[in-house]
């Protein structure tokens, strides 16, 4: 199949001959669409939250009415300091966000710390995140974010043991929950590396172990080479912008080169928005990303 038409609105018409006394025909249509679903990230409006603009229980109702966006995830950074250890607060957000008709898929998380190679340590760094799993239930999200801080230099095959130790143990709590782990590259030098984590995801070989490609924390190493090595284990994309240009030019990136490797995996699920810009606000850079991402997915 091409890609205008692998892209397109496909109209199915299913006949079916009914016999009630004379024949009838019926005919039902099944309107299918492919491509990726346009989410956004809760860090994209942290200037909003952080300012008092925006309040965490109003933003799926403020992203759905203002971006036309229902898929969101979520961050601690923009919950009030009071309210992130409060569960009543989570299932507040959850009530909110079903009310507006808006899916909570992700929760973002921080770094499982594999520096030491003691497996009593490692499966200690893993526990610390079972909480936010915990969390991701009371969501109804799918996904916890979480990085990965390797050790600094030395043995690769080292590094990538103490990942794979650790994140083995978090996997299995996170499956047993319905969560599914989605590792996004950054907090350390190798975890920068899309290879690196597409060998721990690789060796991991876990259901609720998957990555998700964020263009931006590759950016030391190689976004581009580091996209397709994550692709095949990929739930979710993260799609970086920092400045973006009159022009629709986008600094650092070469937009149609990265979402080409995404749409060339046959990834259909969701591609967050996660706007980093300076010289646009964090309303007019998500709507500026968000066209960006229309034109590509045709």
């Amino acid at each position: 199949m091409n890609s205008i038409l692998r892209k397109s609105l496909l109209a199915v018409i299913i006949f079916s001959l009914g016999f009630t006394g004379c024949d009838k025909v019926k005919f039902k249509v099944v309107v299918e669409s492919e491509g990726y679903t346009i989410g956004l990230s809760m860090y994209s409006l942290r200037e909003m939250f952080k300012s008092g603009e925006l309040h965490a229980l109003d933003y799926p109702a403020f992203v759905k009415e203002t971006f036309g966006i229902t898929k969101v995830d979520v961050w601690y950074g923009g919950f009030p300091k009071e309210e992130v250890d409060n569960p009543e607060f989570y299932k507040k957000l959850k009530s909110r966000a079903d009310a507006e008709g808006v899916e909570i898929f992700l929760l973002m998380a921080g770094a499982v710390d594999v520096r030491n190679s003691e497996p009593a340590d490692l499966k200690a760094q893993a526990e610390k995140f079972f909480v936010d799993v915990d969390r991701a239930v009371m969501l109804g999200s799918s996904f916890v974010r979480v990085f990965v801080k390797a050790p600094t230099g030395g043995d690769r095959a080292a590094a990538l043991q103490n990942a794979v130790t650790a994140i083995q143990v978090l996997a299995d709590y996170a499956q047993s929950k319905g969560i599914i782990l989605a590792i996004e590259p950054g907090a350390s030098d190798w975890t920068k590396d899309g290879t690196f984590l597409a060998d721990i995801a690789r060796t991991v070989d876990h259901p609720s172990c998957k990555l998700m490609p964020d263009f931006g924390k590759m950016l030391d190493v190689d976004p581009y080479e580091g996209t397709i090595a994550m692709m095949p284990y990929a739930v979710v994309v993260s799609a970086k912008t920092h400045d973006i240009y009159e022009n629709g030019e986008l600094e650092h990136f070469d937009y149609p080169r990265l979402m080409k490797s995404v749409t060339d995996a046959g990834f259909t699920d969701i591609v967050a928005i996660e706007y980093e810009g300076k010289n646009l606000g964090p309303v007019e850079g998500v709507k500026a990303t968000q066209k960006i991402l229309q034109d590509l997915n045709k």
